[in-house]
């Protein structure tokens, strides 16, 4: 017998204005690793470094289709650069728990990024588990089985589906919300069994349309260096 949840409705919170400042960011600290992805797919990945007050990392290119290998940091708070260029393309502004974290950068005119922290090292966000982020246009309402979720433009939360069919699948919708009411722009299903943490951001096309895609990372990635999974 499947177990009916109550809807749930989650009211988007805003990233990275919701991170609180890191106690001591600009102190020195060790073992402090971030794993970075591209919003938006670029015909050319964007060659970036992270610097903080004691040290700077090696230029690498910003992937979009999947996070790049941990970076270290020795601080938590970060800019983010250009080999070309001293000027800031954004800071990071790390929470201060946590010692893993994935940061999605999101373009903003006319040359920079906004970023969206999420920690890896964190035992509530585990399997199973989405993290939403709306970069388009308008806000969007997400049915995730029986779970609601309002993500108002440049916003982003985490969530998980609820209310399996038959323990198999979750239905999903994902609409645009406007004053004419909600208008679904895709509708889709869901497995039940996901074995990664999924991250789905939402963006405006070429032609004014909501689209959406998607990246999966693995659980284990926020392990030490150098520690194997035991199988």
């Amino acid at each position: 017998m499947t177990l009916r949840l109550p809807l749930l409705l989650l009211t988007a919170i805003s990233l990275p204005c919701a991170i609180p400042n890191a106690r001591g960011a600009g102190q020195s600290e060790k073992g402090i690793m971030l794993r970075l992805l591209a919003c938006e797919v670029t015909k050319e990945p964007a060659k970036v470094f992270l610097q903080t007050k004691e040290s700077k990392s090696e230029v690498l290119d910003l992937p979009s289709s999947g996070f790049s290998e941990p970076v270290a940091v020795s601080a938590r708070s970060v800019e983010l650069k250009a080999p070309d260029s001293d000027v800031p393309l954004c800071g990071i502004t790390l929470p201060a728990e946590g010692k893993s974290f994935a940061v999605m950068l999101a373009s903003e005119k006319p040359a920079g990024f906004v970023p969206f922290v999420v920690r890896l090292d964190d035992d509530s966000f585990k399997t199973g588990d989405y993290f939403f982020i709306n970069r388009s246009a308008k806000t969007v309402v997400l049915k995730l089985g029986g779970t609601e979720v309002i993500l108002e433009t440049g916003n982003g939360v985490k969530s998980r589906p609820t209310e399996p069919v038959h323990n198999h699948h979750y239905n999903i919708t994902m609409s645009d919300r406007s004053d004419a009411g909600d208008k679904i722009f895709a509708s889709t299903r869901w497995l039940v069994e996901n074995g990664n943490r999924s991250y789905i951001i939402f963006l405006t096309g070429s032609n004014g349309k909501t689209t959406y895609r998607s990246v999966d990372q693995s659980v284990d990635v926020e392990e030490p260096v150098g520690k194997k999974k035991k199988r």
